[in-house]
Parts: structure tokens; C-alpha cells; sequence
């Protein structure tokens, strides 16, 4: 028996959930299907002597109290950034770079036109100055909260320079539209919507402040590859007296008198058929269709019909990673340097679009499943070599990974199955035809390359349904009011996977369930579970820089 088992050891929810839960002095256990913790934030050589993190290129983790919370520098977790925090590159040699530094950004716009680089100036600005208070509320609140909401808006409104009202009626491309009139400041803002993880791009409302979500974000990597932020967590729940049981599948949660009371292992696991019992509750990071299995639908419906229903018809199909990584034998250059040669050392950079127009005409190629329209024209790549000198070979060789979003049905086009077959190895021409009009020298540059599918991904995680890593579709009607919510209408059972916010290596789902059922079983007040989100990244930011920094000190003055 245990106060709290946790099912799923992933970085984004179960695993930080019990760290906290397990500092906080309950006893959990945490059961993870696969061999070992945080499937999607492996590190590993595809090639002698090179790192790559295929699933989770890039760290979001300075957006969290987590790292401070949990001493996560001292379980070995060496966080680093660059000065920029994201960027865009286009075949015609321009690119456009959002830095640590709004007066950089600044200065990057500007090529673009002059008024975008004053109106970027400005909402950065405002962003620095309201990041601690939006991410508390936004991301490291438990959701659904519609108390909550109001405030959010107020701040994305006042961010980027708009009555809530005015906000509450555009999409996404029509906020773009009004605040720039260059095409290259659009879409550097338009990118990370574009990847379907803050909502609907095309939604009255949701699509404006969906975009502006994305300004929020910190960017990083770990040294040693994003896994050593897994083996941290790890560490500090281990050292708190916390089990882990690994090849651990759970066949179903066990629900009497209305209160969840333990779980019951598959034949399959580790000790097949074990019932293991719980005092305090079970946390689910499962994913949706898993929970509704594993507790059984009928045990749902009569909780809460309607909760039931959704969870039946929970979207994730539309948001499927095809995810390569390159080996190359050199730095990568783009040929956009010659433009804004800061470009080159971003570890976060998006091929996106060649035109505004072309950028709307993908988000509907996407809708419409058109697979092969919708190929090439939006890239997310992550380079390690500009913070992680660990991520070089003796020999100079350096990994880059891109990752696309594509439907996972391939109507039209052999079905799922068809994601064995050729269509993986058109995409992928596709791919390399387009990075040499990008990067300097490509065909030369490159040794060799590896690639994973959707269903690659929903293979080595069950959770991963249709190869959706991110918890479900973030739909109009799956958004943050319609998110699973962290506490369930069964007393004792808690969610920590397709809830909001989006599930990536910030740590917020697991945070915000280790909230809610520390509240519930009485463990909340503790001294050392006080931090901010974000605030240990503005106040540590001159040694979490590569030596191309910023004035970090006064960009943590302006931060507080």
C-alpha cells in the first residue's frame, strides 16, 4: 500500500508529480510501462559520440519553479540558453529572431521594417514585465479555473497592445496582421500556433490569445542532452524514500464507493496481476483514451455523463511528430546569416513559409489532412551545438533535428499503415530539398539521417495515441476550459496528461496535479514549495547564458 500511485513516468506530468508529492512527505510509487522514465525525453548516440534528444530538441524548463522547488542543479540538471529565444529563417535569405534581449530583437525587426521593430520592442517589453504573473496563472495553475481566466486575457491584451474585446475577436492571422506589416514579423509569431499546441489557429479569440501564449515561453537545453533533466527528477525522488517500479503496465484502476482505491497490473508487467492499494488517490499519466480504460467508461459515466462523453470522443489525430535527426560533419550555417548572423547560434529556429499568404494556406492544408500540400513548409529544428559543447564529437560532428506536424490518418493516401511505407521516405526527400535551400552546403555537410513516424511514436509509447505527444488536439473545444481536469469526479483519481497546459518539459501538468492532491491529502504547506515560475531564469540568466549574452542583470531588474 502507498499514499499515491502515479501511473506513467513521463517529464511533463508523472514524474514531477511525484517528486513533489514524494518531497512533500507521502510515500509514492510510480509505475512506468516502458524500461525506463520519460520515453519522450530520451538522450542517446544514434551516432558514436553525438547527442540527440529526438523527442524533446528543446527545454522549456526556465519557464518553471520546478528547478528551483526541487534543487534540480543539485541532482545534476546544468541548464543552458542562447541569446536567442526563438527565431524563423526563409529561402530568401531573411530571417527574423525573438532574443533575451528585446532592444536585439529590436534590431532584427527592424531590418524588416522599422515600425515592427518598435512595436516588438514594446510588447516585449510588457511581456518581460508581466512573464511571472501570466505564468502563474496560465501554466502553473490547476486548470480548468474560471476564475482564472479574465486575468489571463487582461494580460495577453495589455502584452500585445489591445483591448480584451478587440483580442476576443480576431484569430491568430488577423492579430498577426494588425500588429505587423512585414511578412517575416507575422510569421516568426505565427510559428509556434502553427504547431497546434496553444489552440485553434482560426478560433474568434482563442487563435489571438493562443498566440500570444507563445511569447511566454523560455527556451534552453541541458548539458549532457535533455534527458539529464529526466535523471534529475529522478534523483530527487529516489532520495526522498520515492519507488519506481519500471515494465510496469496497469490494466485498471479500482474505483469503490465512489473513490478511487488502487490498481491492478496486466499479466504482461513486471509482477503480472499485483494489486497495489492507495490511501490518498492515483494519478493518471496515461493520457485520455488510457484513463477511460483502465477505470472503465461505465464507472466514468455515472461520476459525470458529460465529462465521459468527452473523454470518449477526445481528438488527437491532428497533431501526429514526423521527427528526423542529421548527422553532419560540420557547424550548421544558415544562409540566412549573411542576413543576422545571431541566427547561428539559436538552438530553437522554424522554416516558416515562404509568404504570409502561404502560411494561412498551410494551417488549412493541415485541417484538411492534405499531407503532401502541408510537407516542407513547416519546420521546427533543434541544434544542441551552440550551448552543449557535450553534443559535439571530437571530430566535429553535430546533430540537428526537425520535427513536422502532420495528421495521423492519411486519408487518401493508404491509411495509417502508409506511415511504414514510402510516405515516410517522400517526406523526408522533401525534407532535404528544402534544408539546401536553407543551410549552407547541405549535401556536403550531411553523414547520414534517422527518422520517426507518428505511429513510431505511439509504438514506443501507448500514451502517444496517433503519435500525439502533447496530450490530445488543442481544438476550440479541447482548450483550456475544455482540458481534462487535474481532479476528477471520482474522489481519489487525478489527471496529469490532456489537461492545460500543454505537456512539455516546463513540468506544469505534474506540478499543478502534485498541487491539487497535496491539497487534498493536507501536504501543501510546505517552506520549500514557494517558488515562482520563471523567476529563477531571470535571476540566474548571465550564467545560464552562452558568452554572446545580454546585459543580464538589468534584463533581471526589469524581470522583477
Amino acid at each position: 500500500m502507498y499514499d499515491v500511485i502515479v501511473i506513467g513516468g513521463g517529464l511533463s506530468g508523472g514524474l514531477p508529480a511525484a517528486a513533489y508529492l514524494q518531497k512533500a512527505g507521502l510515500q509514492v510509487l510510480l509505475l512506468e510501462a516502458n524500461a525506463e522514465l520519460g520515453t519522450f525525453c530520451c538522450t542517446h548516440e544514434t551516432w558514436p559520440q553525438t547527442l540527440d534528444s529526438p523527442h524533446v530538441g528543446v527545454s522549456f524548463a526556465g519557464n518553471s519553479p520546478v528547478i528551483a522547488d526541487l534543487e534540480l542543479e543539485k541532482y545534476g540538471f546544468n541548464f543552458k540558453v542562447s541569446p536567442v529565444v526563438l527565431g524563423t529563417t526563409y529561402r530568401d535569405g531573411t530571417n527574423a529572431l525573438i532574443c533575451q534581449d528585446p532592444e536585439r530583437t529590436r534590431q532584427n525587426f527592424s531590418q524588416h521594417s522599422v515600425r515592427d521593430g518598435e512595436r516588438m520592442f514594446e510588447i516585449q517589453t510588457r511581456v518581460h514585465e508581466t512573464m511571472v504573473e501570466y505564468n502563474q496563472l496560465s501554466s502553473f495553475s490547476p486548470h480548468p479555473d474560471p476564475s482564472k481566466i479574465d486575468r489571463i486575457y487582461e494580460i495577453c491584451a495589455y502584452a500585445m497592445g489591445y483591448s480584451v474585446e478587440e483580442m476576443s475577436n480576431m484569430t491568430g492571422p488577423e492579430l498577426c496582421e494588425r500588429t505587423f506589416e512585414s511578412d517575416a514579423c507575422r510569421q516568426i509569431l505565427m510559428t509556434p500556433v502553427a504547431f497546434w499546441e496553444h489552440g485553434a489557429p482560426f478560433a474568434r479569440g482563442q487563435g489571438a490569445f493562443g498566440t500570444t501564449f507563445a511569447l511566454y515561453y523560455t527556451t534552453g537545453v541541458a548539458i549532457g542532452g535533455n534527458e539529464a533533466q529526466v535523471d534529475a527528477l529522478t534523483a530527487c525522488f529516489l532520495e526522498h524514500g520515492g519507488t519506481i517500479w519500471t515494465s510496469c503496465t496497469v490494466d485498471e484502476i479500482f474505483v469503490e464507493n465512489g473513490r478511487t482505491t488502487g490498481v491492478r497490473l496486466s499479466d504482461r508487467s513486471l509482477y503480472p496481476n499485483l494489486v497495489i492499494e492507495s490511501r490518498k488517490g492515483v494519478i493518471s499519466n496515461a493520457g485520455v483514451p488510457e484513463t477511460r480504460r483502465m477505470v472503465t467508461p461505465s464507472i466514468l459515466e455515472a461520476a459525470d455523463p458529460l465529462l465521459a462523453g468527452r473523454m470518449k470522443e477526445w481528438k488527437m489525430s491532428l497533431r501526429g511528430s514526423h521527427v528526423t535527426s542529421w548527422l553532419l560533419d560540420r557547424k550548421l550555417d544558415w544562409k540566412s546569416s549573411d542576413f543576422d548572423p545571431l541566427i547561428n547560434d539559436a538552438i530553437l529556429v522554424y522554416r516558416a513559409f515562404d509568404s504570409w499568404e502561404g502560411t494561412k494556406q498551410y494551417m488549412v492544408d493541415m485541417l484538411g489532412n492534405d499531407t503532401r500540400k502541408a510537407s516542407g513548409h513547416l519546420l521546427e529544428f533543434t541544434y544542441y551545438a551552440p550551448v552543449d559543447p557535450t553534443a559535439i564529437s571530437p571530430d566535429g560532428e553535430v546533430i540537428l533535428r526537425a520535427e513536422e506536424c502532420f495528421p495521423y490518418p492519411l486519408h487518401g493516401l493508404g491509411g495509417p499503415e502508409a506511415w511504414d511505407g514510402p510516405i515516410r521516405h517522400e517526406l523526408l526527400a522533401n525534407r532535404n530539398k528544402m534544408m539546401t535551400e536553407l543551410v549552407r552546403d547541405w549535401n556536403d555537410s550531411v553523414l547520414d539521417q534517422y527518422d520517426w513516424t507518428p505511429l513510431d511514436n505511439w509504438r514506443l509509447n501507448r500514451a502517444a495515441k496517433f503519435g500525439q505527444v502533447v496530450g490530445g488536439d488543442f481544438s476550440e473545444d479541447q482548450w483550456i476550459l475544455g482540458r481534462m481536469p487535474y481532479r476528477m469526479p471520482i474522489k481519489g483519481l487525478y489527471m496529469s496528461n490532456g489537461v492545460w497546459p500543454v505537456g512539455l518539459s516546463w513540468m506544469a501538468a505534474g506540478y499543478n496535479a502534485a498541487q491539487v492532491v497535496a491539497e487534498d491529502a493536507g501536504v501543501r504547506d510546505q517552506t520549500w514549495w514557494n517558488s515562482k515560475p520563471y523567476e529563477w531564469y531571470s535571476q540566474n540568466l548571465d550564467r545560464l547564458l552562452t558568452p554572446l549574452g545580454i546585459d543580464s542583470e538589468a534584463f533581471a531588474e526589469g524581470a522583477r
